[in-house]
């Protein structure tokens, strides 16, 4: 058929109306899906295994009962995770379970020492005990936090070349040595058998595989860190890399973490080639790009070690870590019953096989730190590292490849009836590109009207994918498709030139579409534009397959319906790997961030951030579907948004249901997908006052659940506590104070009502019947210079029977004692984070200060003095041990934990603040 007219397209509607009720005609539209569908779920399923598929765990005590070669056992890992976790458990910073975990470990190195001492060929086997004191400025959430800390442990040992007879050469083995990195400490709320349980656990047991080979022809050395204070803020870290004796040897570090309690361990930091390069050695790897660049962006809240050691020792590394099935992690059910097996045999056999590889065949002095570096595994088969440069020529190639394609594609089209001329045909492969970029960002947004519509003050239905990761899909994907698929049929009526096979002609599209993005992508230097890359290569790929050996070469006749120009095996070529390496991506991506929402914080708008994430598996996870809808035509296609709109509709109807009540599908939390709460027994000594603070981490309306049966009990008011004043509530958090939600209760009427002394219930303030002993602030060395207007002065501390101190004040410092940090420039506010080891109680704070011209006569004479704010935390172990300080005989976090629904999980914490004028 040919077209007439000026333009060869006046006659185009009446053609294209009779081609779509044509394509009404066209049978087997049932069977076309299925295969369609099919292909997507046999991708899925294959990729669902591949992914979470961990070893088999060794079980023998660390020696091959077949081979006689000492390895890797899962076994005595979960011996000493179980051990630390589960036998002494909450190992915070100061307090006697860290002292414990101290000594096992000591115990431990010493046993594999003496075994080591007798095997021959084995490597020199040394031991260092840092007890350090110092400071440091660290930046997170875009707030500056000054740390200092006192006699904080760290255990270091070295396995370096075996000492010969012959030391005439010297021991260079020693001079450049690989560090690995752990924390034996935990967080508050947390007993911390996977963060950092099964880093150290794992560090353990490969000093014993490593100390009992032989060390015959090895480069270089390697130190084991087992640092004392990570959830501190890193102090342990800082002190080993800036006050160390082995700090100039190191010339990098594998840092080993976890924010989850299942799965494969991931790469997810690394800054030079020859690291990652270190990495493939693994037997199991799992690593991307991605995870590098989204870490950097700032949105996982959190951080490791690592940071430490590239900050102030210039280190090239990798930063591993445990990650899926975060709901646990910080939590109280971090315990060793909840790690998946194979976990560990998973991490222990990566880091073994790394670190074995750079002490034994690589040089690692002149190692580069570089961002320039392209690396991703596919489900842990094989791993892909290559320069930034070379990704930048393969991807532009590609792109150029990709629009030859088209053009080729357009010029066969314009020799072939019906004729269309070459402008023509390029204009409706334009608009059908525009058209897939616009189905893509349809996807994307429109799934946020969905959790806009949930959230709002009507429904409340907040966070109700929050309890599997999979629900999102459920809950938003069908608005993402209608979305897709919606631009699609609205190009139906669009003005412009189409296609006269709209399905070949989006197929082709496709290429085109995915080409343009790698190009703008590729023109921004991220890393992570290699999976649009990888897209593309499918989908050319798949479309010249298509053309060149599948597609129908019957030529289409009038009143005849045409055949179908993309083969349905086309759609097996073009599914099958698309959804698969997707699958893989998004698995990671979704297991990161759905469990990363329940601890980002009350302002953050985590349905919508979670309902983008799952428009995009809604377009990319079946993606050639974007053609397969034109197969049948317009009427079809209409046909289909409207059963997913009635799915979208029915789903929600379902959300509002049962997303209300505990146990419901859509309730968001249960005992194993917990909300986080931080309760805070607040004694203030100033004034008196006791108060019950209660702070949520996520933006779940079902705080209020919990606020009433506060009030209930407690019999008081419930007192929101917005802005600043929420926040000093929580210095002792501090930065973490500025992302949680705040209210408190006052606990006096309580306390007086159900005290056993009598005294209690008539005292004018409860301040007397506070439990000591209290922290105290004292000046030293106080002088003033009249010339200088400066007031310099060092603020003691004594708080025996206090952890973690905090210190907050108002003004405009030139000087301090915080290491290698100058203090700002302009009158400010300062918060100072101190922690203390294990039977320490001081610390020292050198300020001087410059005293407002106004207040400068006072100061003459002694009488100026700065506010300072301070807050100390309690060594006793409510989380682990049920101990509390009573006020009159009542223990009020015991008489909180009662009341608290299975659904939560709490960071308890017991405090006294103070003011003070120094």
């Amino acid at each position: 058929m040919t077209f007439q007219g000026k333009d060869n397209t006046d006659f185009e509607p009446a053609y294209f109306s009779k081609l779509d009720n044509n394509l009404d005609r066209r049978s087997g539209a049932g069977w076309s899906w299925l295969r369609l569908i099919g292909y997507c779920i046999l991708a899925v399923m294959l990729s669902t295994h591949l992914h979470y598929k961990l070893p088999a765990p060794k079980t023998h005590r660390g020696i091959d009962p077949k081979t006689g070669l000492v390895e890797f056992s899962e076994r005595n890992a979960i011996d000493t995770i179980s051990y630390l976790s589960d036998t002494l458990g909450y190992r915070i910073v100061g307090t006697v379970e860290e002292a414990q975990s101290a000594d096992y470990l000591k115990n431990m190195i010493r046993e594999y020492k003496q075994t080591s001492a007798t095997i021959p060929g084995a490597p020199k086997f040394d031991v260092w005990i840092q007890q350090e004191t110092g400071s440091h400025r660290f930046d997170i959430m875009d707030h500056m936090v000054l740390k200092a800390y006192t006699n904080i442990t760290n255990i270091i040992v070295r396995l370096s070349c075996p000492e010969t007879n012959d030391m005439s050469a010297g021991r260079t083995c020693e001079d450049s040595a690989v560090l690995v990195n752990s924390h034996f400490d935990t967080t508050l709320g947390s007993p911390g058998a996977t963060d950092d349980g099964s880093g150290t656990a794992v560090m353990l047991d490969i000093i014993r595989v490593l100390s009992q080979r032989d060390w015959t022809g090895y480069k270089n050395s390697i130190v084991f860190l087992f640092n004392g204070a990570e959830e501190t803020l890193q102090d342990a870290s800082h002190a080993f890399i800036t006050m160390h004796d082995l700090k100039d040897s190191i010339k990098s570090v594998v840092n080993i973490d976890a924010c989850g309690t299942t799965g494969r361990e991931i790469l997810f930091q690394a800054n030079s080639r020859e690291m990652i390069e270190a990495y493939k050695q693994a037997p199991y790897p799992h690593g991307t790009v991605m995870a590098n660049d989204v870490f950097r962006t700032g949105l996982i809240l959190s951080d490791t070690d690592f940071r430490q050691f590239v900050q102030y020792g210039n280190l090239t590394g990798i930063d591993m870590a445990i990650y899926k099935n975060s709901y646990l992690y910080h939590t109280h059910l971090d315990i060793t019953r909840h790690l998946e097996p194979g976990a560990m045999q998973h991490l222990g056999e990566n880091t073994l096989a790394i670190i074995d590889h750079l002490a034994k065949n690589t040089s690692l002095d002149g190692m580069v730190r570089t961002s320039e570096i392209v690396f991703f595994d596919v489900h842990g088969i094989f791993f892909m590292v290559y320069s930034w440069a070379t990704a930048y020529k393969i991807q532009m190639s590609t792109v150029l490849i990709a629009y030859a394609f088209i053009g080729y594609i357009i010029y066969k089209t314009s020799q072939s009836t019906p004729y269309r001329p070459i402008n023509v045909l390029a204009l409706s492969y334009v608009r059908s590109t525009v058209s897939l970029w616009l189905s893509a960002i349809a996807s994307l947004v429109l799934p946020t009207t969905v959790a806009l519509f949930l959230t709002s003050s009507m429904i409340h239905r907040h966070m109700a994918w929050f309890a599997h990761e999979w629900y999102g899909t459920l809950i938003f994907s069908p608005m993402g498709l209608f979305g897709a698929y919606g631009v699609q049929y609205l190009f139906y009526s669009l003005p412009g030139p189409r296609h006269v096979d709209m399905e070949y002609g989006v197929f082709n599209s496709s290429v085109s579409a995915f080409a343009g993005v790698t190009f703008l992508t590729t023109l921004t230097g991220v890393a992570s534009s290699y999976i649009f890359w990888v897209f593309t290569v499918v989908l050319l790929s798949a479309a010249m397959i298509n053309e060149f050996f599948l597609k129908s070469t019957l030529p289409d006749v009038k009143y005849r319906l045409p055949e179908p120009k993309v083969h349905l095996w086309t759609y097996a070529i073009s599914t099958l790997p698309l959804t698969f390496i997707f699958s893989d991506n998004i698995y990671a991506l979704i297991d990161i961030f759905v469990p990363l929402t329940g601890r980002m914080g009350v302002d953050t708008p985590v349905d919508v951030i979670i309902s983008v994430i799952f428009g995009a598996v809604a377009f990319f996870g079946c993606l050639p579907s974007m053609a397969h809808i034109h197969r049948f035509g317009k009427n079809y296609l209409a046909k289909v948004l409207t059963c997913v709109a009635i799915g979208q509709v029915a789903i929600l109807m379902s959300v509002i249901v049962s997303g209300g009540t505990p146990g419901g599908w859509a309730f968001p939390y249960d005992e194993m997908h917990p909300k986080r709460l931080f309760i805070q027994h607040l004694k203030n000594l100033t004034s008196g006052e006791a108060y019950i603070a209660v702070a949520e981490a996520d933006k779940g309306p079902y705080i209020n659940t919990v606020l009433d049966s506060l009030k209930t009990e407690l019999n008081v008011d419930v007192e929101q506590r917005p802005g600043s004043e929420g926040m000093k509530d929580w210095d002792s958090v501090y930065p973490f104070s500025h992302f949680l939600g705040g209210y408190r209760l006052n606990t006096e009427p309580y306390i007086r009502a159900h005290s056993n002394n009598p005294k209690v219930s008539q005292a004018v303030s409860l301040a007397n019947e506070f439990p000591g002993p209290f922290p105290t602030l004292t000046v030293h060395n106080d002088t003033y210079n009249p010339v200088t207007g400066v007031r310099s002065f060092s603020i003691y501390s004594m708080a025996p029977s206090y952890t973690w101190t905090v210190i907050s004040f108002h003004g405009l410092v030139v000087d301090w004692s915080i290491q290698n940090e100058e203090p700002l420039t302009y009158p400010s506010r300062y918060v100072v984070r101190h922690v203390t080891g294990f039977g320490n109680d001081g610390w020292k704070l050198d300020l001087a200060v410059k005293v407002p011209e106004s207040d400068r006569a006072l100061a003459e004479v002694g009488q100026w003095k700065m506010q300072f704010e301070f807050t100390a935390l309690e060594k006793e172990g409510f989380a682990g041990r049920g101990e509390e300080r009573l006020i009159g005989g009542v223990g009020m976090l015991g008489v909180i934990q009662r009341i608290l629904p299975v659904w939560t999980t709490t960071t308890w914490l017991s405090s006294a603040v103070q003011e003070w004028e120094l």
